[in-house]
């Protein structure tokens, strides 16, 4: 809790120390970068709040149980492509996809198909997508997404042959 307050005072320091530099310089700059900053800030809520969205709904409707069992059906390099596919449609955060990769554990799935949906579960996100797009731009979006998709690949089959 020490850490959030301290988060918050250091933020609140930083507003004031910009808000008296923007002064120096221009009232008028300082009003145009408000208005767009609070353009922005709204178009990204309602992105970001429609993608937290889809990945509740994706996760409640979703028991680990039917992730798993849907995952279960593959093996080998079909095993890690689904895996990676379903880890990227899925997507969140990487302790809300521990008690899925339990279950393909305890049901005896390959260290490989679960490599891949657990990094692709962090890494990619084809929710995601669109909001990378707006704010990185096309070319680093796919670049990205590439190295994403070949470093999984590469990671989920070096796991197999490792452990």
């Amino acid at each position: 809790m020490s850490n959030l307050i301290f988060g918050f005072i250091m933020l609140g320091l930083i507003v004031i120390l910009y808000i008296q530099l923007r002064f120096k310089k221009g009232n008028k700059e300082l009003k145009k970068a408000i208005k767009k900053g609070n353009k922005n800030l709204i178009q990204n809520s309602i992105r970001i709040f429609s993608i937290f969205l889809i990945i509740g709904i994706l996760q409640n409707f979703l028991s680990p149980e039917k992730v798993g069992d849907f995952l279960l059906n593959f093996s080998g390099i079909k095993g890690i492509i689904t895996g990676l596919f379903t880890g990227a449609i899925m997507m969140g955060p990487p302790a809300s996809g521990y008690p899925i990769a339990q279950y393909l554990f305890e049901n005896n799935a390959s260290v490989s198909l679960v490599s891949a949906f657990l990094l692709s579960w962090v890494m990619l996100g084809i929710i995601f997508l669109t909001y990378e797009l707006q704010n990185f731009g096309k070319k680093f979006t796919i670049i990205r997404n590439v190295f994403s998709v070949i470093s999984i690949l590469v990671i989920a089959y070096l796991m197999e042959l490792i452990l």
